[in-house]
């Protein structure tokens, strides 16, 4: 099994979660987040004191998926998260050793 972590621009967010709702997602989590560093778009950053630096507003989305379904998620995030431009965001994907499911109890892919 994969972890899919990708931070794309909430503008995007909706094309996003449809094209992987269709293509059979088991399930995802979008959290709203602020990006720093210099990966953020410099044209709707913003300057937070807090932080002493610019900040971006963006969408993570999280989802586990099995192996043979990696590929297919990620080109769709691909596609619909892009625009060309500084700022599009970032795919990072890490290995799972394991899922279980609390309400039926079952391990690995099938938890999901």
């Amino acid at each position: 099994m994969k972890e899919i972590k990708a931070y794309i621009r909430p503008s995007m967010i909706e094309r996003v979660i449809s094209a992987l709702e269709i293509a059979g997602v088991p399930g995802m989590t979008i959290i709203d987040v602020s990006t720093l560093g210099k990966w953020i778009d410099p044209g709707s950053s913003k300057l937070s004191i807090e932080y002493c630096e610019r900040y971006c507003s963006s969408v993570k989305v999280e989802l586990v998926c099995a192996d043979d379904d990696l590929e297919k998620f990620v080109k769709i995030i691909l596609e619909k998260a892009h625009t060309g431009q500084k700022g599009d965001g970032k795919i990072f994907i890490s290995d799972i050793a394991d899922a279980v499911s609390i309400r039926t109890k079952k391990h690995g892919v099938e938890a999901i």
